[in-house]
């Protein structure tokens, strides 16, 4: 029984060393894996729809030219993004100068080739990518990724189950996603507008109160310490990865 535990420990340990850190190429962010990343302690339950929305607000700001994106995180995200760990269907977030508006829609066609013509569709207007989402589009159940490109009728996507603690695989094929067929994401989110200036640009977007149709939530509390990173690490999504690399070894 010792011996089991002390093994158990050490290849823990080994995991944990393993973890990406944040530490960005400043060449390159939108191809950068660890621009996806997402810290453990950034990470409660449920927040796959939250991180696919972090990481499309990111590469907003790298598009336009922020410096400072990488402090768009989850928990600066979910007061203005989230009621009850739930997204909510249009909202606004600001960040060095910039006010970005999300919304909501639903997809209409009901088989993968005409998802996929939707996806383009959407991806033409929104080159930082598009939040799509369903109860049942992946493998445990309701899931949500951020689809950034299709490329010869394939859909590519951030998964924020790839991209957390010793995975971080960046843009992937759908297929290597934990997403199922193209056509069981029902709905999405998307930009539909950025206003204000860069801070330290020629202008700058004052500050005001005005909060718009913003609905607000108080802060989900973080968790940390190892027992947090176990839960995470043993949750169905993360076991069935660890499985699935473990058997093809």
């Amino acid at each position: 029984m010792k011996k089991t535990l002390i093994t158990t420990l050490l290849t823990l340990a080994l995991i944990f060393t393993a973890m990406p850190h944040a530490v960005y190429a400043a060449s390159d962010p939108l191809n950068d894996k660890l621009t996806y990343y997402t810290e453990e302690s950034d990470y409660i339950p449920g927040d796959c729809i939250l991180t696919a929305t972090r990481m499309m607000i990111r590469r907003a700001a790298i598009i336009n030219g922020c410096k400072e994106w990488q402090e768009i995180t989850n928990e600066a995200l979910r007061p203005d993004a989230t009621v009850d760990g739930c997204l909510l269907s249009s909202f606004s977030f600001k960040a060095e100068g910039l006010k970005y508006k999300v919304g909501y829609g639903e997809f209409e066609g009901e088989d993968d080739g005409a998802r996929i013509a939707e996806f383009e569709k959407l991806l033409k207007k929104h080159p930082e990518g598009v939040v799509v989402h369903g109860d049942w589009a992946a493998e445990y159940g309701m899931h949500g990724v951020l689809l950034v490109d299709v490329k010869d009728g394939t859909p590519y996507a951030m998964d924020a189950a790839m991209n957390m603690g010793m995975f971080n695989e960046g843009i992937q094929k759908w297929s290597d996603t934990t997403m199922l067929e193209p056509c069981a994401c029902t709905r999405y989110w998307y930009i539909t507008e950025i206003s204000g200036a860069v801070l330290g640009g020629d202008e700058e977007d004052s500050e005001n109160s005005d909060s718009g149709d913003t609905e607000t939530s108080d802060a989900a509390a973080g968790t940390s310490g190892v027992s947090d990173i176990l839960s995470r690490l043993l949750s169905k999504p993360y076991c069935n990865m660890l499985m699935s690399r473990i058997t093809t070894v």
